[in-house]
């Protein structure tokens, strides 16, 4: 059986990476690998119990305040994100927009992307632009697919790239969920490569068990090289590690309340301490 799902599997893989390598030719703050992090497993995303119902128009804001050492400096880093989208036919679409803040610089970004339910595949793809960026992405894609490998085992593998004013950024991250119940257990391998300075890797698991049909908690971390990469310095010199928790609260039906905490630090001297929370409903 697996044989046979892996062979019937070779096609579909080889579509989504050519696709999204294939767009692009072969200092700055890798957001990116936070999110992977944070982020829920492909096939929660899409059908778990956090996500919109069918047929229906949604919408959320999320808020991220962080408290940030960078060497001798304090200051704050701030996210706000709102989208909007529908879901119809196994499709769920969005269009999300962010303001971000890093000490006294502001920049914004627009995304556009949709997460796709086929039947033997969960699908995400992203396209997103930052205008006027001081330190955020110009252009950003995401491709992400996850494939049922073995009764309650799948496999997934994603791609980020994001072009900078300075350099540009990709991010290749293979992994395994386990589902179990209404819970999960993932882990993921992750290769960044920062154009003319090198690859770093680093790796991710997180956990998350539905406490009830109305409580939902996640954890997890990231360890490994260029987690930020705040300074531009070797992988040798810039690595550490990011931790978080979340809790999922359904206030009643369609009605979502999250809150979370993460800690991120990373060699020479990055310290970042994040507090989170973000309501969504679907309409």
């Amino acid at each position: 059986m697996i044989s046979r799902m892996t062979h019937g599997a070779i096609f579909p893989v080889a579509v989504f990476l050519t696709a999204s390598l294939a767009l692009y030719p072969c200092f700055a703050e890798q957001v990116a690998v936070e999110r992977v992090a944070r982020e829920p497993a492909i096939g929660r995303a899409i059908a778990g119990g956090e996500a919109p119902s069918e047929n229906k128009w949604y919408a959320g804001t999320f808020f991220d305040y962080g408290d940030v050492v960078q060497g001798s400096r304090l200051g704050k880093w701030t996210e706000m994100t709102s989208w909007f989208g529908r879901t119809y036919k196994g499709i769920r679409g969005y269009v999300s927009f962010s303001k971000l803040e890093r000490f006294e610089e502001k920049d914004y970004t627009g995304n556009l992307g949709a997460y796709v339910k086929l039947k033997d595949y969960y699908i995400h793809e992203e396209v997103g632009f930052g205008s006027d960026v001081d330190f955020i992405y110009k252009f950003q894609h995401i491709a992400e697919v996850s494939h049922k490998l073995y009764k309650n085992l799948s496999w997934q593998l994603g791609y980020t790239f994001r072009q900078y004013p300075v350099n540009n950024t990709h991010l290749i991250y293979p992994g395994l969920t386990y589902y179990f119940g209404d819970h999960y257990l993932s882990a993921d391998y992750g290769i960044s490569h920062i154009e003319s300075r090198g690859t770093g890797q680093f790796g991710t698991a997180k956990m998350s068990f539905a406490i009830n049909k109305h409580l939902r908690w996640t954890t997890g971390a990231s360890v490994g090289q260029w987690l930020y990469d705040i300074y531009g310095l070797s992988t040798e010199k810039e690595y550490g590690y990011i931790g978080f928790t979340t809790f999922n609260v359904e206030i009643r039906p369609g009605v979502h309340l999250n809150t979370g905490f993460s800690y991120g630090e990373e060699n020479p001297k990055f310290i970042k301490r994040s507090y989170t929370v973000s309501l969504s409903a679907d309409f």
